[in-house]
């Protein structure tokens, strides 16, 4: 059944409700009526209980001295505005361009606000409210807690107050110049007496300027910031801790006998590196659906993309088909997934003396050299360093580049050649001058 209008007022018109009451009477639906622009246009003002409520709202809001209104007078005052805004031309004729005006004026008011908010975030607020709560869920907790350690030392009492966008890189300097010259305070000895400065490690430092890039990057997606991380300016000391220590295959051999005595599972382990060289967490993630015993192949993904083809030997593969074929190749004893290499390995190596009087941390053997000698075992036999670099899975050839040395005879040829003769010069000794006939 159609809505009955009656007239309420001048350009008001009202329906009633069926059975709602409004105090004393059925509740009642406003709307106005006028012409705009040669089209008869309605403008709905809604429910008088409706509005009595938002008008108790607004007293209370206001509060004392505001008068109170009821729909109808609202509702005329608004029409006149309207009418008056269509007659002259100027400002919202109807109740959709007004709603639509509002709108926009509160999208714009809420983007200046949020702007000034982001003028005036400083990069700790960011770290601590934005950054930290994303590493700490999407982070392995010895690394956010590292991050979170990196910042209360050395990020936040440099720029921690300073605003996203008033970092530049003669502030990053400053964290440079004091991770090269802190104090280190020894645990065996009572600080005060402790006053000897000494330089945090290249990587160290690299560490605490990737935690500030991070955050940085994500501050640039949330829109705080434009343009490259400033530390990206920053020279930092170079990195030199390239471990350089490798197995011969017979070093290999009888590591690899040691460790089957104590661990069957921590032999499998270091063999499929020491003939594949796949890192440790490579081996820890590897699961069955990526093996393949048929070609000898194992598929290994790269949290960064770089995803490759290793392949294998036949021991390696051997070794392989005798394990359980379900989920992750190797588990732990509760058949989780394996976190890091078991202190065994350690021990064997102790005991086959292969540390002992080495001082240098780059040059002791470790589970990661075995990846290092598969590399070596491959360039000594010839193998050129780019196939080398791709079955590594380096991103760059010049990670590739430590093991040209490794090469059988190259550099000493190239510099033996410069013994032989030069031959166009002996060509030119063999040149027999002829005499014309003219010639004594």
């Amino acid at each position: 059944m159609a809505n009955k209008w009656y007239k309420v007022g001048k350009g008001l018109q009202a329906y009633s409700h069926e059975s709602r009451k409004y105090g004393k009477r059925f509740d009642r639906y406003i709307r106005g009526r006028y012409m705009v622009r040669g089209k008869i246009n309605n403008n709905p003002f809604g429910w008088e209980s409706d509005f009595a409520k938002a008008e108790r709202s607004r007293l209370q809001a206001e509060g004392g001295g505001v008068a109170k209104r009821s729909l109808l007078e609202f509702a005329a005052g608004e029409l006149e505005r309207l009418r008056a805004n269509a007659k002259a031309g100027a400002g919202p004729s109807t109740l959709k361009e007004d709603k639509a005006l509002a709108d926009e004026k509160a999208r714009a008011d809420e983007e200046a606000r949020l702007s000034e908010e982001r003028q005036s975030m400083t990069f700790g607020e960011y770290f601590e409210t934005v950054y930290y709560p994303i590493a700490k869920t999407s982070k392995k907790q010895r690394s956010h807690e590292q991050e979170l350690s990196h910042f209360n030392l050395w990020l936040n009492p440099v720029i921690g107050g300073m605003r996203l966008t008033d970092l530049r890189p003669l502030h990053l300097e400053k964290v440079k110049r004091n991770l090269l010259s802190a104090p280190v305070i020894s645990r065996n000895k009572k600080p005060e007496k402790t006053t000897k400065k000494k330089p945090r490690s290249p990587r160290m430092i690299q560490y605490v300027f990737a935690t500030g890039r991070q955050c940085w990057n994500y501050a640039r997606r949330d829109g705080l910031v434009t343009g490259e991380w400033p530390g990206k300016e920053v020279k930092l000391p170079k990195v030199e801790n390239q471990r350089m220590r490798f197995l011969t295959d017979e070093e290999g051999d009888q590591l690899l006998a040691g460790l089957k005595e104590r661990s069957q599972q921590l032999h499998d382990i270091c063999l499929l590196s020491f003939d594949s060289g796949l890192r440790a967490d490579e081996i820890f993630s590897l699961e069955w659906n990526r093996v393949d015993l048929v070609q000898k192949s194992v598929k290994v993904f790269d949290s960064k993309g770089k995803d490759r083809v290793v392949f294998l030997t036949n021991r390696a593969a051997h070794m392989l088909q005798g394990l359980p074929k379900d989920g992750l190749v190797f588990k732990s004893r509760t058949g989780e997934h394996i976190t890091e290499i078991s202190n065994s390995f350690n021990r064997e190596v102790n005991d086959l003396g292969w540390n002992d009087g080495i001082k240098s941390r780059k040059d002791k053997l470790v589970f990661h050299c075995l990846r290092h000698s598969f590399a070596s075992r491959l360039v000594a036999r010839g193998i050129d360093l780019y196939v080398v670099s791709q079955l590594l899975g380096h991103s760059d050839l010049s990670m590739t580049q430590r093991y040209s040395h490794l090469k059988p005879d190259t550099l000493r040829a190239a510099v033996k050649s410069l013994e032989q003769p030069d031959r166009a010069e002996e060509k030119q000794s063999k040149v027999v001058r002829l005499r014309a006939n003219n010639e004594e």
